[in-house]
């Protein structure tokens, strides 16, 4: 009996080991003698975690002696093709195919979940093909004629026949790696409402009905305390779509749902650094005017306290230095007060101004792009009454003869032309001032509502405001192309 109880226990242990590892037999049949590649994904990125050579057969082993993380992995050959592959909890099995069609030909055993997700991907991709064909047909054809009114219903057939599928699937794997991949990828159903007659603007309405409704319930699917997510390109995709595209981009809305979003994933580490690291890299190199609001605020309430400990000193030091640049002039904030010399001798203070608009710019006669900017601005001072729009030009170098010269020759001595040979407002720090030209553009209160803006971007704000232009007559398009 003890011998027995004996050989069980060492079977036990033998059977656990064998459980926390995986083994991955690959057969690509027309390929042979070649390295590949077990990739995974973590976020937007793929990383490799193995490397075999294939035999004279076309086959070979991936394993190792710990199981893998739940996750979409990639199968990479020679010649750079590769194709996605789902491992979950099965992670020994074997897959064969063919390098000149890596999915139509693949075929997977031991791993119900893998064949699951591959047939998905293929039902997925013969419905994407028959949509571009109906949408091809529409091409074209006037769209009240009736055979693009039958297109549309093909179209809205085949959404519903996708929708149909993808609940059933998340039906038949709840709670494994293809349930929680499919379920992540489900976008909230928006319920369609019912505007009383007596509403103006009912597409207003109904507008911001789907979009409340969206942002609402936009996580749903998600459970942030599931670290696997971080193993698929779908979380992060998903993540970034909420944040760059489905929310207004307006710095305050996104602040409110970073601090929402940051909350629910706190508890889970993995969620919580990937999310933060990915809300500080996107804010810290946003083109869009007055995103570094966002960037100091993610500094500031999570990098800078307690609720990160994965950061060296350095790494630190270098947020709190930017943070230090961008905390004065940001949007929204009052300007920093400046007391200037100006050419003759005398001071000029940027709140004496009395103007509805004031812009201060910060150049130098050597600039290339001053030389195009400056004049610019300088026509656009004309176009416009002092009360309503002025300029504080602040040169930022230390020749005095240069900048008389320029100024005297231009014509430019309108302004409130003014220098800090010594630095002695420290100019630079306050308006983070690194190139020029650089323009800040601030309101009656001298609170700043645009910066580091170009003269069209300018003069459209400025005739917006003042009542010259509505919005609806600028192309933003043409205009980015030429600033």
């Amino acid at each position: 009996m003890k011998s027995i109880l004996l050989a069980l226990m060492l079977f036990i242990p033998s059977l656990f080991a064998c459980s926390q590892s995986y083994k991955i037999d690959v057969k690509i049949s027309d390929l042979k003698d070649s390295d590949i590649y077990l990739g995974y994904y973590y976020g937007q990125s793929t990383y490799v975690k193995d490397t075999v050579k294939l035999n004279d057969k076309g086959e070979a082993t991936f394993k190792g002696d710990s199981l893998l993380e739940q996750g979409i992995y990639i199968i990479v050959l020679p010649s750079k093709n590769y194709f996605d592959l789902l491992i979950g909890n099965d992670q020994e099995f074997s897959i064969e195919t063919s390098s000149d069609k890596l999915m139509e030909n693949l075929k997977i055993k031991g791993s119900k979940e893998s064949i699951a997700f591959r047939d998905f991907q293929m039902f997925m991709m013969e419905q994407n093909k028959h949509s571009m064909q109906i949408q091809g047909r529409m091409r074209n054809l006037d769209s009240a004629s009736d055979s693009v009114k039958i297109y549309r219903e093909q179209m809205d057939a085949l959404s519903d026949k996708v929708k149909k599928h993808i609940d059933k699937t998340i039906s038949e794997n709840d709670g494994n790696m293809l349930g929680v991949i499919v379920k992540l990828m489900k976008n909230p159903e928006i319920p369609e409402i019912t505007v009383p007659d007596e509403i103006e603007n009912k597409d207003s309405v109904r507008w911001f009905h789907s979009y409340k409704y969206n942002i609402d319930h936009y996580f749903d699917n998600i459970d942030f305390a599931d670290k696997r997510y971080l193993f698929t390109p779908v979380f992060h995709n998903k993540l970034e779509t909420f944040f760059t595209k489905i929310l207004i981009q307006n710095p305050d809305t996104i602040i409110k749902y970073i601090d929402i979003v940051a909350q629910k994933a706190e508890p889970e580490k993995d969620m919580y650094r990937y999310i933060l690291q990915y809300l500080i890299n996107t804010f810290a190199k946003s083109d869009i005017m007055g995103m570094d609001k966002v960037f100091v605020h993610v500094a500031e309430n999570y990098y800078l306290t307690d609720k990160v400990d994965w950061l060296d000193d350095t790494t630190i030091d270098k947020i709190k230095e930017q943070v230090a640049k961008l905390r004065f002039n940001l949007i929204g904030n009052t300007a920093q007060d400046l007391k200037m010399e100006t050419l003759n001798g005398e001071y000029s203070r940027l709140s004496d101004i009395n103007s509805k608009f004031t812009l201060v710019m910060f150049w130098e006669p050597d600039c290339g792009h001053c030389k195009k900017v400056v004049p610019a601005v300088y026509k656009l001072y004309h176009e416009y009454t002092r009360d309503e729009f002025d300029v504080f030009a602040v040169y930022t170098q230390t020749n005095r003869e240069e900048w008389a010269k320029y100024i005297e020759e231009k014509g430019f001595d309108e302004w409130h032309n003014v220098w800090d040979q010594y630095n002695l407002t420290n100019f630079r720090f306050f308006y983070n001032i690194y190139s020029t030209p650089t323009l800040y553009l601030l309101d009656e209160n001298k609170k700043i509502i645009a910066k580091r803006i170009g003269h069209e971007t300018l003069k459209n704000i400025l005739d917006i405001e003042l009542g010259k232009k509505k919005i609806s007559d600028i192309n933003f398009e043409e205009e980015k192309e030429h600033e």
